[in-house]
């Protein structure tokens, strides 16, 4: 196994892109244009071909659209929806409900920062960090992306009756070994519901904002949870982009940029149609993990419901991908693939100060480092399965990495389903100072007794 040296740590929260915007304006996905299988289970030689060549396919009614009914329910009851004034039968009050929604929110959250603190808002004095400093993910994040707002419901990610009907329903297992190959990584998570709502027409037009996940996903999947029609928000991705992008990564299974890499996202947005998938409540979209990607244009009037997932084969992995607080005037840093933080003290910072926020990009399924740095291969699918042997059902079922690192992320007691989260710990509780500035995670991997075949 090739094992190259470390690359200069990359903020684990950040996605790949560049600044050029793109060129082209999406086409939609009609189920006329869909190859022939698209409509059952399994992969046919037409699905096949449109994989290779264009790093995706979808298939229909992969789930029954009832199945998301309850999850609706359950999410028209939730502070976005009702602290923004936004009722399920007046769609008027559905168009750009983030004018109605805090600055700031803490919704869903136990008081468990650093122990036993509650989550900090950005003005809030802590001992872990300087004062502004982010605090990552939240169960209900809110954004306005561009012209569109967006409410990310991460908590409901690791609900276990939510994945059972997502990200691990027999299905989506079926066609994730279908064209992965095993063993399957088993998920535990996956990173919610994902809401875009309708704009104010009078206001900026809708925009794309493409960019890649620079994380260890082998397989992004998408399932809509209610009707998506044209123009209406629909996920959008630049088919072969990730062909494009792969060979300009210095390595196979964890993405490490190059001067190429940004080269190549320039060509993909100039001269590649985006695909904005269209389709009913349980249609699925499956494509690789290196696809160029953004929340669609919204011209529409519904709320695009959407759940993203991420998907893997069951790999040696290594470190945490930590990111630290900035202290005393230093920047955050963030952990190599060594499992190395180092703090530079001609910043201003205290290297040796281990009481400082440590989090992680808590939403992802897999948060680890693959161990092998080993470079691209001439064929970006040269280890995937692709329809060449069947499905067995070639599970592995690994302990989830909050629960092999102690960390909380469930809901607590008293809370309700689709809250909770990751909160910051200490660096010193999570690595070892080793003098002149450097820090060594501690790796806590899979052991055989926390590993089983399903």
């Amino acid at each position: 196994m090739n094992q190259r040296p470390a690359p200069v740590p990359q903020d684990p929260e950040a996605a790949f892109s560049t600044k050029t915007p793109p060129a082209l304006m999406p086409r939609t996905t009609p189920t006329a244009d869909d190859p022939a299988g698209a409509d059952r289970l399994g992969l046919t030689p037409e699905e096949i071909e449109q994989f290779r060549r264009d790093g995706y396919l979808i298939k229909r009614n992969l789930l029954l659209g009832d199945l998301y009914r309850p999850i609706l329910d359950l999410l028209w009851q939730q502070p976005p929806i009702t602290q923004a004034g936004v009722l399920r039968d007046r769609p008027e009050t559905w168009v750009s409900p983030g004018d109605r929604w805090p600055k700031e929110n803490r919704w869903g959250l136990s008081s468990n920062w650093m122990g036993s603190e509650p989550w900090p808002r950005p003005d809030d004095a802590r001992p872990g960090g300087a004062v502004g400093e982010r605090v990552g993910r939240l169960p209900y994040k809110l954004t306005r992306d561009r012209t569109n707002d967006v409410w990310r419901w991460h908590g409901i990610g690791h609900d276990p009756d939510f994945v059972g009907r997502t990200t691990g329903h027999p299905n989506v297992m079926h066609m994730a070994e279908a064209l992965l190959g095993g063993p399957i990584k088993k998920p535990y998570r996956n990173r919610g519901v994902y809401a875009v709502f309708p704009c104010d027409l009078e206001g900026p037009d809708s925009a794309l904002g493409a960019h890649m996940d620079q994380n260890m996903t082998e397989l992004m999947v998408v399932t809509y949870l209610d009707d998506v029609e044209p123009g209406g928000g629909g996920f959008t991705i630049w088919p072969g982009s990730p062909q494009m992008l792969y060979p300009t990564s210095e390595q196979a299974f964890n993405w490490v940029a190059t001067g190429a890499s940004h080269e190549a996202m320039d060509k993909v947005k100039a001269e590649v149609q985006p695909v904005e998938f269209t389709g009913k409540a349980g249609d699925t979209l499956f494509c690789h993990g290196l696809m160029v990607h953004s929340a669609g244009i919204h011209q529409g009037r519904g709320i695009r419901f959407a759940c993203i997932q991420d998907m893997n084969k069951s790999r040696a992995r290594t470190h945490m991908r930590w990111t630290v607080a900035g202290k005393h005037g230093g920047p955050r840093i963030h952990c190599d693939m060594d499992g190395v933080i180092r703090i530079d003290a001609s910043t201003g910072d205290d290297p040796a100060d281990g009481d400082r926020e440590v989090t992680n990009q808590w939403i992802m399924d897999s948060n680890e480092f693959v161990v092998s740095r080993e470079p691209p291969r001439s064929d970006i699918f040269g280890e995937w399965n692709l329809g060449q042997v069947p499905v067995t059902g070639e599970v592995v079922d690994e302990q989830p990495w909050w629960e092999r690192y102690d960390l909380p992320m469930t809901p607590g007691e008293g809370m309700s389903r689709g809250t909770g989260g990751t909160p910051a710990v200490a660096l010193k509780d999570i690595a070892d100072y080793e003098g002149e500035g450097v820090w060594r995670v501690r790796r806590r991997t899979i052991e055989d007794d926390t590993t089983r075949s399903l």
